[in-house]
């Protein structure tokens, strides 16, 4: 699952915290590919966002502990049948 803070398309599958809106920044580090956020929910799962120099933030730690509330099946921007 692919999932961009700034779209707003998702919510923390322990607690429902949405994910556009982190409870606490840990820290942050500079990589290549832009800034490395790392963040705790509400209930205290900790996600690593990927923030690129375009302004899109990217999961790429944590994602299995999300829920994805965007479009249903077959609709525009939905999952694919």
């Amino acid at each position: 699952m692919d999932i961009h803070r700034s779209s707003g398309g998702g919510r923390c599958a322990t607690c429902g915290w949405p994910l556009r809106d982190p409870y606490e920044t840990v820290s942050r580090h500079q990589v290549a590919e832009g800034t490395l956020v790392y963040s705790r929910c509400a209930c205290g799962t900790l996600r690593a966002w990927l923030r690129r120099p375009e302004g899109v933030d990217r999961l790429v730690v944590g994602g299995r502990s999300t829920v994805h509330d965007g479009p249903e099946r077959g609709e525009p921007g939905g999952l694919a049948d």
